[in-house]
């Protein structure tokens, strides 16, 4: 019985439902007259012909409005949520980018700081080396040219016919200081490398670990006829059977007696260096041998044309002798006594 109840209530108002939504739509979608006609029967209104017009077109047009707005806002919200996602990476990438860009300042400054150091030393060296070069009577340039004159080149000549055509095109260029900056720094460079390979072929160090000087370079009375004489070497004074040693790595050109030397050693150093140690009491090296700096080639005596137990040691380049002494002295501001 209750169940019947229920469900004849519940038809009742659906049918009530459904009468009413149809006369809502009939009053929607009819003709404007027979609203006019009926305006009577809906809702006791009653309103003339151009104001039902404006509030169908006023309701049409906020309906219309209501759901276009709608669907535009969710899409605006989605744009506005999308530009604001933007804007946040590109502030933070902003933010990175001056970071880097503050790095990149920074690097730049130590980069340059570095490069300026780095070249005023390289100056310096090459300075410092083409003193110490020139102060033993060696010729800086002279040495470099030889050095690149030594590498192993060859081949017949084959003249380049495009490049004598492009010569018949050239012109002046304004030069570029930055390029010719950029070159000189290369050349110093290479200067420098060029000079710092030469220098273990230079004999800046005394044969000996202890002695004195008897007799300088130049010229002096004779020891023996007391006449004045050329001497070519200094001699260095030390006891009978000191050891020698090589004043520089190179090549034992000679080995043996001659003449006034006595028993001698000459080695060959490169770039037309060579050194001689004469009256000695003993040699220990052949002729062929490779010697390293500071090894023993010999024993102290006093064979040959001698007073007495000495060494006589010389410096020859392009077979002219040099003051050895000079050698020494600016090896004093290379080697350290350990």
């Amino acid at each position: 019985m209750y169940n019947d109840f229920v469900s004849g209530n519940i038809k009742k108002l659906l049918f009530f439902l459904r009468n009413k939504v149809k006369c809502f739509f009939l009053w929607l979608l009819v003709p404007r007259e027979i609203i006019l006609r009926q305006r009577d029967k809906i809702y006791n209104l009653k309103l003339s012909t151009k104001i039902q017009g404006i509030a169908l077109s006023f309701l049409l047009i906020v309906t219309g409005w209501f759901v276009y707005s709608s669907m535009f806002f969710v899409k605006f919200e989605q744009l506005i949520s999308l530009k604001n996602q933007t804007i946040s990476e590109l502030n933070d990438n902003l933010l990175i980018a001056k970071e880097d860009q503050q790095k990149l300042g920074t690097l730049k400054e130590k980069y340059d700081t570095t490069l300026k150091a780095f070249l005023k030393n390289t100056e310096n060296s090459l300075e410092n080396l083409e003193k110490l070069i020139v102060s033993t009577g060696l010729s800086p340039d002279e040495l470099i040219r030889r050095s690149i004159r030594e590498v192993p080149t060859g081949g017949p000549f084959i003249p380049d016919i495009s490049e004598e055509k492009n010569s018949l095109f050239k012109f002046k260029i304004k030069p570029n200081l930055e390029k010719s900056n950029s070159n000189k720094v290369n050349n110093n460079i290479k200067r420098l490398e060029a000079l710092q390979n030469i220098m273990p072929s230079i004999p800046l160090a005394a044969p000996l670990d202890y002695y004195w000087v008897s007799s300088n370079y130049g010229k002096r009375k004779d020891p023996i006829n007391g006449r004045n004489a050329l001497h070519y070497g200094i001699d260095l004074i030390a006891q009978t059977s000191t050891k020698i040693m090589a004043t520089t790595s190179g090549i034992v050109t000679f080995s043996g007696t001659r003449s006034k030397y006595g028993k001698m050693i000459e080695i060959d150093h490169g770039y037309g260096i060579k050194t001689r140690y004469g009256h000695l009491h003993k040699i220990t090296k052949k002729k062929g041998e490779v010697v390293a700096f500071r090894e023993e080639i010999g024993k102290l005596g006093s064979s040959g044309r001698a007073t007495g137990p000495h060494l006589h040691y010389e410096v020859i380049y392009d077979y002219r002798a040099l003051n050895p002494a000079k050698f020494i002295n600016a090896g004093k501001n290379v080697f350290k006594k350990r």
